[in-house]
């Protein structure tokens, strides 16, 4: 009997010497900052100050440190891209930043593959920190291209960080990148599934491998929350999983503190996202069975080593594409003026989606002259709003941050009509990067009719409706230079249309439908270069400089050709019914 007792005393000390291991951790975290290092927000004066920064992060992890405090440092994807400051070197600097952070961990977002997948490789050598994603493979032999965790000891305890990359990854980024030289074969493969149950399963088995390791299981996801992401949102996979006791998350650029939400087996998991940009730092507090997480939007203290990388580089940007080239005589928009934390650009035309196609228009037809029946622009690829004032090279790149390459294709009438059906396929429904703005041409959306576009796995369009009757896209038309009328679409000419590769070679955004294309011009300059130019050549003012109106610009004198670069909405060349 006392040998029993003795027994079970053990087994119940050990487990509370378990316990009592198992937390007092705490985890500082970012997603989505695309390399906005060089943040300002106004004081109480109203004078610009230095915002939240990667010195910020650095400082509040030692802060901690002082206070006996053992903290990680983990960032959820899309880091490298997004702004001049990422574009200059293909993110070398960034990492080098995130290097002098101490950065523990982190994810691939689908923006880290914008610079290519050999630059992906390459990031990931220069990284002082190890990249996790557990559905991310190899095509041939489905062995892991990174590890799919990594456990991290902080003091007495142990925490898996599980890696997940978004499916979206194929089509947010760009698909050839994944492809073999001829474009023919997928070389990697990202775990997803069209019901999702392929990626519930490659997290399921990093978790039950990480949980036998570990004290925490926390998933450094790339998901997001938003409904078209579905069914590989971070909210699906917790709740089609079990054993992850926290989601850090991006994607999707959420403000989420914390939300709760109950896996497989009803157990309460912590899901939080930073948002973007750098807006907050996420901080989460691991204690025993108890985790809570919370945004801090300011903080007074930074690390000046930091503070000196960062400094260092983005004036050298700067002083590259601070030129003035322009006056914008009136904003320009992707997000909702009357409340700006709604993205328009996404799911209906704006100013500013006109604005950019415009560029490449009238690059292609007054500069190559190259005869363009239509120029496009992605929303996805068209990133902030841009205040009156002063235009730069920087206003631009700002705006098309990801060095995308010109070209021009000439497709079929009906090519044209599957592109524009696929890129509205969501409208009325939610966002989609892959809506397209336009230029020289115009039509209408009618929602009343369901998508029945068709895709496979990767997200990629494979047909189209059955019938011209199921097309949402109606009453397609093109401008003619000549004499300013505008005709309708003919599903068996050919039209010569500008973009980016992105969309019109390399299948951005699931843009599948355009393997037979024929190229008629390619690399062509920068995307934001375009839209320089584009800029440079508005009339000019009593000032001498060039002014961005609809009255100046050199498309103005094409007769019933419609500009509006006063009206938030655009010129009206998008329909929604």
């Amino acid at each position: 009997m006392k040998k029993r007792i003795g027994v079970i005393f053990s087994l119940v000390f050990l487990a509370f010497s378990l316990f009592a291991e198992r937390g007092n951790v705490t985890i500082l975290y970012t997603n989505d900052v695309h390399t906005y290092i060089a943040n300002t927000v106004k004081d109480k004066s109203g004078n610009k100050v230095p915002g939240l920064r990667y010195g910020s992060i650095a400082a509040m992890r030692d802060e901690l440190k002082a206070q006996g405090k053992e903290v990680a440092v983990v960032d959820a994807g899309d880091h490298v891209q997004g702004t001049a400051y990422g574009a200059m070197d293909n993110g070398a600097s960034i990492i080098k930043i995130m290097n002098a952070v101490g950065y523990d961990v982190a994810t691939l977002g689908n923006h880290e593959f914008d610079y290519g997948a050999a630059r992906v490789f390459e990031v990931m050598k220069e990284a002082k920190f190890p990249y996790v994603a557990c559905n991310f493979l190899k095509t041939k032999n489905n062995k892991p291209v990174t590890a799919a965790f990594k456990v991290i000891k902080y003091g007495k305890t142990k925490i898996a960080f599980v890696g997940i990359m978004t499916p979206e990854t194929y089509t947010k980024s760009t698909p050839a990148y994944f492809m073999d030289e001829k474009q023919e074969k997928f070389i990697y493969k990202i775990s997803a599934g069209e019901d999702g149950k392929e990626l519930y399963e490659a997290v399921q088995k990093a978790i039950n491998k990480a949980s036998k390791k570990a004290d925490y299981v926390v998933a450094l996801g790339h998901l997001g929350i938003d409904p078209t992401s579905s069914p590989w949102t971070s909210k699906e996979v917790i709740a089609n999983t079990y054993g992850l006791d926290a989601f850090i998350d991006g994607h999707s650029h959420n403000t989420v503190p914390q939300e709760i939400v109950k896996d497989a087996k009803g157990n309460n998991v912590v899901l939080t996202q930073t948002g973007s940009y750098l807006a907050a730092i996420g901080k989460m507090t691991l204690a025993g069975d108890k985790i809570t997480s919370e945004l801090v939007t300011s903080y007074d203290k930074s690390d000046a080593a930091v503070d000196a990388i960062v400094n260092e580089w983005a004036k050298s940007v700067d002083d590259k594409l601070n030129e003035e080239i322009a006056i914008l005589d009136a904003p320009m928009y992707i997000n909702d003026p009357a409340n700006p934390k709604t993205r328009l650009i996404r799911k209906q035309e704006t100013n500013l989606g006109d604005f950019v196609p415009d560029g490449a228009y009238y690059y292609f037809n007054e500069v190559e002259k190259l005869d363009c029946d239509m120029a496009i622009g992605n929303g996805g690829g068209i990133r902030v709003d841009v205040p009156a004032g002063s235009y730069t090279y920087n206003s631009a790149k700002k705006v098309q941050p990801f060095g995308n390459v010109m070209c021009l294709v000439q497709m079929t009438g009906k090519e044209v009509l599957d592109f524009l059906e696929f890129g509205a396929r969501k409208v009325g429904v939610g966002e989609n990067g892959g809506f397209i703005h336009v230029a020289g041409c115009k039509f209408t959306v009618d929602t009343s009719i369901p998508d029945s576009c068709k895709v496979s796995a990767e997200g990629l369009w494979t047909a189209g409706p059955a019938s011209l009757d199921a097309y949402r896209v109606k009453d397609v038309q093109f401008y003619n230079r000549k004499d300013g009328t505008w005709e309708a679409l003919d599903l068996n000419k050919k039209y010569s249309v500008a973009g980016v590769n992105y969309t019109l070679r390399l299948m951005g955004d699931g843009f599948a439908m355009l393997g037979n294309t024929v190229l008629l011009k390619d690399y062509c300059g920068e995307d934001y270069l375009v839209s320089a130019e584009y800029a440079k050549s508005f009339a000019k003012g009593a000032d001498g400089k060039p002014h961005i109106s609809s009255k100046n610009s050199p498309l103005a004198s094409y007769k019933n050709y419609p500009i509006d670069y006063e009206n938030p909405a655009g010129s009206g060349r998008i329909t929604i019914k």
